[in-house]
């Protein structure tokens, strides 16, 4: 007897009593970037994000501890998180923070600092501080329309009742 790996144009005599499984994420997460420029000491660096729960027990999301290669240099981590409330917290085991040296990067120089964002969002940024610095956060951040429901950023489409008898000034 042969067999044939087709698929079958009539439909099964029963439904399966298995479901079916799928690897797909079922909540919506959210986007965060955690952007660090090191300083010369790169290796004192290290930084998580904590899910905050209401037990008390917080859980590590994500951790990153600085190294020599990272001397000088920028890092920057994503992850996609669930609705909560979570804490950045940026360490320095020498107690002395980011030192604010110029680093060059990208072709021009910067000072040693971090950043955490959401969407282009900033949630902290930061370089002075001494053993740690830990910021608390809930996602979704509010936007600036739910921040400001009173307010409106949306262009009217009607027109002006007459155009503007002032020219206008070009710089370019």
């Amino acid at each position: 007897p042969s067999e044939s790996f087709s698929p079958s144009m009539s439909p099964m005599s029963s439904p399966s009593t298995h479901p079916s499984e799928s690897f797909s994420p079922t909540e919506t997460c959210y986007w965060i970037d955690v952007s660090v420029v090191f300083d010369s000491f790169s290796y004192e660096t290290s930084w998580d994000v904590q899910r905050i729960n209401d037990t008390g027990d917080n859980i590590v999301v994500k951790a990153y501890s600085g190294t020599y290669d990272d001397a000088n240099t920028l890092r920057k981590e994503s992850m996609c998180l669930e609705e909560g409330q979570y804490e950045f917290t940026i360490y320095d085991s020498y107690g002395d923070g980011l030192l604010i040296d110029d680093v060059y990067y990208d072709n021009i120089y910067v000072p040693a600092h971090y950043n955490v964002t959401s969407y282009g969002e900033l949630i902290v940024e930061g370089a002075e501080f001494d053993n740690s610095e830990a910021t608390s956060f809930s996602l979704p951040l509010p936007t600036a329309s739910s921040a400001h429901p009173s307010e409106s950023f949306s262009p009217s489409m009607s027109p002006m009742s007459s155009p503007s008898t002032h020219p206008s000034e070009s710089f370019s």
